[in-house]
C-alpha cells in the first residue's frame, strides 16, 4: 500500500514542479502577461495538437466490446458535464461559470498522468485496453467542452458544437484517431518532428498555468467565485469515476477495461481545459484554479481509487 501511494505521489509531483516554475517566473518578473499568452498560444496551436496527433495515431482499432465500453465512458462524462451546466443555473452562475465548470468536470489528464498510473498499478495490458479513453477525452469530451465555451461566448449551442471541430486541439485529436483507426503510419521524418513537438505540449502548458496563477495574484485581479471550482472538482474526481464504473458495468467490456477506465475517469482536470478557456476568454481564472485544485486532490483520490480497483483484476 505504501509503495502504491509513493508511486502515485512520484507521478503527480512533477506537475506541481512545472506549475511552480511558471509561478516563480512571474514572481521574479521574468514572465509577464504577454509572454504567458505566447506560451498558451504555442500550446494551443502546436504543443497539444502535436501531442494528440502523435499519441492517438498509435491506438489501433478497438473491438466491439471495447467500443461499447468507450461509448459508456463517453456517456458518463457527458452526463456529468451537462448536469453541472444545468445545475449552475438555479445556483446563479453565469454562462461562463457554467460552461467552464462543465468542461473542467469532464476533460481529464488521462494521457500524461492517469494512463501511466494505470500501467503501474493495474498492469500494462489494462493500460493498453483503456488507451482509447484518451481519444474519448480529447475528441468527444473536449469537443463538447469547446462547444460550451462558444455558447458562453454568445454563439448558438449547435453552431458552437460544429465549430468545436475546427478547434486545433479537437481537429488534431480527430486526425490522430483517424490515422489510428486506418492503421496509417506517418512518414518517419514527419512523425519524428511531431513527436518532438508533442513532448513539449504538457510541460509548456503547465508552466503557462503556473504563470497565469502568479499573474492573477501579482496583478491584483479579482478572484473568481469558488463555488463552480469546488463543484467542478467534486464532479471530476468523484461523480465521473463512479458513473463511469456503473455505466461500463452495463456493457460487455472486460473487467480490466472497466477498472482502468474508472481510474482514468478519476484523473484531475487536464491543463488543456485552462488553455482552451483562456483562448476563448471564458472562465480562464476558474479553470486554472480547478486544474490546480483537482491535481492537488488527486494525490489522495487517485491513490484511493487505485487501492480500490487493483484487487478487482488481480
Amino acid at each position: 500500500m505504501t509503495a502504491l501511494v509513493l508511486d502515485v505521489l512520484s507521478r503527480v509531483w512533477p506537475f506541481f514542479l512545472l506549475v511552480g516554475a511558471g509561478l516563480a517566473l512571474t514572481r521574479l518578473r521574468l514572465l509577464d502577461a504577454k509572454m504567458t499568452q505566447g506560451l498558451s498560444a504555442y500550446v494551443y496551436w502546436v504543443g497539444f495538437p502535436a501531442l494528440l496527433l502523435h499519441s492517438l495515431s498509435r491506438l489501433g482499432r478497438p473491438g466491439p466490446e471495447l467500443a461499447l465500453g468507450l461509448a459508456a465512458y463517453a456517456g458518463a462524462g457527458l452526463t456529468v458535464m451537462f448536469a453541472l451546466v444545468l445545475a449552475g443555473r438555479p445556483l446563479g452562475w453565469s454562462k461562463a461559470e457554467r460552461a467552464g465548470a462543465g468542461m473542467a468536470s469532464g476533460v481529464g489528464n488521462s494521457a500524461f498522468l492517469a494512463l501511466p498510473i494505470t500501467a503501474a498499478v493495474l498492469g500494462a495490458e489494462t493500460a493498453r485496453l483503456v488507451a482509447g479513453v484518451v481519444a474519448i477525452d480529447f475528441v468527444v469530451m473536449a469537443a463538447s467542452g469547446v462547444g460550451l465555451l462558444g455558447w458562453a461566448a454568445g454563439r448558438s449551442v449547435w453552431r458552437s458544437t460544429i465549430q468545436a471541430f475546427r478547434n486545433p486541439v479537437v481537429a488534431a485529436a480527430l486526425a490522430g484517431l483517424a490515422l489510428g483507426l486506418l492503421e496509417f503510419a506517418l512518414p518517419e521524418p514527419l512523425d519524428r518532428a511531431i513527436g518532438m513537438a508533442a513532448a513539449s505540449g504538457s510541460p509548456v502548458g503547465l508552466v503557462a498555468l503556473g504563470a497565469a496563477l502568479g499573474l492573477r495574484e501579482t496583478e491584483g485581479e479579482a478572484s473568481p467565485s469558488m463555488a463552480p471550482v469546488v463543484l467542478a472538482a467534486v464532479a471530476k474526481l468523484v461523480a465521473f469515476p463512479v458513473l463511469a464504473w456503473l455505466a461500463i458495468g452495463l456493457t460487455p467490456a472486460p473487467l480490466a477495461f472497466r477498472a482502468g477506465a474508472t481510474l482514468l475517469a478519476a484523473a484531475p482536470t487536464a491543463v488543456n481545459v485552462f488553455i482552451q478557456t483562456r483562448a476563448y476568454g471564458v472562465f480562464p481564472r476558474g479553470a486554472a484554479r480547478t486544474v490546480a485544485l483537482t491535481t492537488a486532490l488527486s494525490l489522495v483520490t487517485l491513490a484511493a481509487a487505485a487501492l480500490l480497483l487493483r484487487p478487482i483484476i488481480r
